[in-house]
Parts: structure tokens; sequence; C-alpha cells
């Protein structure tokens, strides 16, 4: 198996990282100010983050300008976030709701495993344009 690129990896950190600032913002200052129930918090950070972080991945970390492969790649991007959401919103619940932990502890946990499950689904299928025999710049 090829290790992934350094570069393309430390794009897909720092693209995370974006993302993860949209989501904790928003997870907190709905939690904290408008006093909206943790779990529902976090399906709306996560959603909002989503569409930051499809945006910073397809344009930055795995290189794309070709408009054909937009639809290919945006839409195994939505099934894999389906997937990622899922994964979240019940890893979260369960931590917070029936567990008890803190919603921040719940949120830096469930956030955790979904960041290594995406870059594995992520570079091995939604973005794996070698697999969609297209080319890419990947800097």
């Amino acid at each position: 198996m090829k290790p992934p690129n350094i570069n393309i990896l430390f794009r897909y950190l720092i693209s995370g990282a974006i993302a993860a600032t949209v989501h904790f913002g928003l997870l907190i200052s709905l939690v904290e100010f408008l006093a909206i129930n943790p779990t529902l918090a976090s399906t709306i950070g996560f959603i909002a983050a989503i569409l930051v972080n499809y945006n910073l991945q397809y344009h930055w970390t795995f290189t794309s300008d070709n408009k054909r492969l937009h639809q290919v790649v945006f839409t195994r991007y939505f099934l894999v976030t389906l997937l990622t959401l899922s994964i979240n919103t019940l890893l979260f619940w369960t931590m917070n709701e029936t567990m008890g932990y803190q919603y921040l502890f719940s949120q830096v946990f469930a956030t955790g495993t979904v960041l290594i499950i995406n870059f594995i689904v992520n570079s091995k299928y939604t973005f794996n344009y070698n697999r969609l025999n297209c080319n890419y710049d990947s800097h």
C-alpha cells in the first residue's frame, strides 16, 4: 500500500481544522447562546462544516477544475458525509445524552473518530482520481 502524499495529508488536516472550527463554533454558539439541544447543535454544526470542508477538499486538498468530475466527486462526498454524519451524531448522542459526558468532550471524541474515517474513505474512494481515470494537480 502506497503511503499518503504528505502535501495532501497536510492540506487535508488544515482543511479539516477550518471545518472543525466552523463545527465547534456553531455547536458552542447554539448551545450556549440559543439553548439548543447539544445533539441538534452538533448536527447543525457538522452540516455547516461539511459545506466548508467539501470546497476546501475539492479545490485545494485534492485539487481539480474538472466540472464533470465535480459531479461524480460531489455525489461520492455526499454519500460518505451521510455515513460520517450518522457516526458523528450517534457517537455524540451516546456520549453526551446516554453516558452523560460534557458536550464538548463528546464532540472532540466524535470528531476524532470521524476524522480518521473521513481521511481513509475520502482518499481511497471520494477523491481517488486514479480510480476515476482522471488527472489532478497534486501540487
